[in-house]
């Protein structure tokens, strides 16, 4: 394994010790510091990913998979809204912890979506790496590392450009980790509470897509290939769901239980409702009511 891995240029003492997270800048959505093994955090999750590295002694990481030991040449990626935890330990444990949004990596100009899909996928604790891999994520987190620090002119770019590398390295050559069945990617995650939150409003996938900065083409096709339905019938099945609530438990006129369930239009309301329950929707609530009685 060569010097690299050990970062011998990196003096610990630089950056903020144990701090709390802070939110990153949304202008350059990248942060970092050097934090020793004394401060436990509790299970967490953020948006940003984060990239740990052992520079002295042992710190334990809980994530998905079980407990892990960061120690010195060590690197753990967790990825965006992963929940994971850090054990108290010994003051004199050290590590870099590399925060940073997806955002930088959804760029439509590039279609790169899926670089930024990779830090989703793969096995984020290095001991199922290769030296090769350790090194190159390394190498590319030390770059980044450095021009952070020393913030000379031109620093961002260089910053994204290791980012990148780094990215692209981890989508074709780092090992993917088993997703379980059913388990979402995050773009997946994203846009299902995108839509928890905004399905009663005017929403479309070009809307969506727009919001979320994630490309319109591969959203669609990502979207319909994991949840098995396209974009627009999964919303108007949201819908559907709560007029059908709405049915049952009130006495609110159909035309308010059709804007109150999301639809534009009570025309089409009426359509897709008699489509999916071969009934109006008056005559949905009359059947549901008198078999309840």
């Amino acid at each position: 394994m060569s010097e690299v891995i050990y970062m011998p240029k990196l003096p610990l003492g630089c950056g903020a010790s144990n701090y709390e997270p802070r939110k990153i800048d949304e202008k350059f959505p990248i942060d970092m510091a050097v934090m020793d093994g004394s401060k436990a955090f509790l299970y967490h999750w953020h948006e940003a990913v984060e990239i740990l590295l052992g520079l002295e002694g042992e710190t334990t990481v809980g994530i998905r998979s079980g407990d892990v030991t960061l120690g010195p040449g060590k690197i753990l990626i967790i990825s965006s809204k992963e929940s994971h935890s850090i054990l108290p330990g010994n003051r004199k444990a050290k590590r870099l912890a590399i925060n940073f949004s997806l955002s930088l990596l959804r760029d439509e100009r590039l279609n790169n979506r899926e670089l930024a899909e990779a830090f989703n996928r793969i096995e984020g604790f290095s001991d199922s790496w290769s030296t090769a891999d350790i090194e190159k994520i390394w190498g590319c987190a030390y770059k980044i590392w450095q021009e952070y620090m020393e913030r000379q002119v031109g620093w961002r770019e260089m910053c994204l450009a290791a980012l990148l590398d780094m990215a692209l390295y981890a989508h074709r050559s780092l090992p993917k980790r088993n997703m379980a069945a059913g388990e979402e990617t995050g773009m997946l995650r994203e846009t299902l509470a995108y839509l928890s939150a905004h399905y009663l409003e005017d929403i479309s996938l070009d809307s969506c897509a727009e919001e979320l900065c994630f490309n319109r083409t591969y959203l669609s096709h990502q979207f319909k290939k994991e949840t098995g339905v396209s974009f627009h019938s999964y919303v108007v099945n949201m819908r559907l769901r709560r007029a059908e609530k709405l049915l049952k438990s009130t006495d609110m006129p159909v035309t308010m239980v059709s804007r109150e369930s999301g639809f534009q239009s009570e025309k089409s309301f009426y359509r897709v409702f008699r489509e999916r329950y071969g009934v109006s929707p008056g005559a949905y609530r009359i059947k549901v009511r008198s078999s309840d009685s």
